[in-house]
């Protein structure tokens, strides 16, 4: 079980070291704005992959999904954070979140990320039993709402929008083909 965490753990930190290494070495003109767009990226393709996971046995004995879920909230905490910083102003902070709806779903997706992070424990599961399970089902919650605020972001190439949409529609079909065959 720890090995499945070190390779969980080892596996969502390429994206972070390879868009450092990619800043360092290439002199992006915008970092932060190069810093937001990664990050959003690395948390929508991590999400995918949560709900992935079990659906690909084979995934699913090297990757373990609490760490999945708990890395994949800590780039979000870091995507807030880099805008954070980017737009240091309170005043602007406010403004947007008031006055841009991208800003908005977004902010409401991480939010939402609370309920599942403070219930990923062992503990959290067997006290919770089957609450525990509707809880986790936020994450298509969260998931829907990433693909809101990605999409309202997205000003002309929306190829990337749709690869992710099909895959994720794609899951969600297969995974409700296998419902109806148990």
């Amino acid at each position: 079980m720890v090995k499945n965490k070190n390779i969980t753990f080892l596996i969502t930190i390429i994206p972070l070291i390879f868009i450092i290494l990619n800043i360092y070495l290439n002199n992006i003109i915008n970092p932060f704005s190069y810093l937001i767009s990664s990050t959003g990226f690395i948390v929508l393709t991590l999400l995918v992959i949560i709900i992935t996971l079990p659906v690909l046995d084979f995934l699913g004995s090297l990757i373990d999904r609490r760490v999945l879920g708990l890395m994949t909230f800590l780039y979000a905490c870091m995507h807030l954070l880099i805008y954070f910083l980017d737009n240091i102003s309170i005043e602007y902070l406010i403004e947007d979140i008031l006055g841009l709806p991208y800003i908005q779903v977004g902010y409401l997706a991480f939010l939402l990320f609370f309920p599942l992070v403070f219930t990923s424990t062992v503990k959290s599961k067997l006290k919770l039993k089957n609450t525990w399970f509707k809880i986790h089902k936020l994450i298509y919650l969260i998931i829907l709402l990433s693909f809101i605020h990605y999409y309202l972001i997205i000003k002309a190439d929306y190829l990337l929008f749709l690869i992710y949409l099909i895959v994720f529609i794609a899951i969600l079909i297969y995974k409700q083909r296998l419902k109806t065959y148990e």
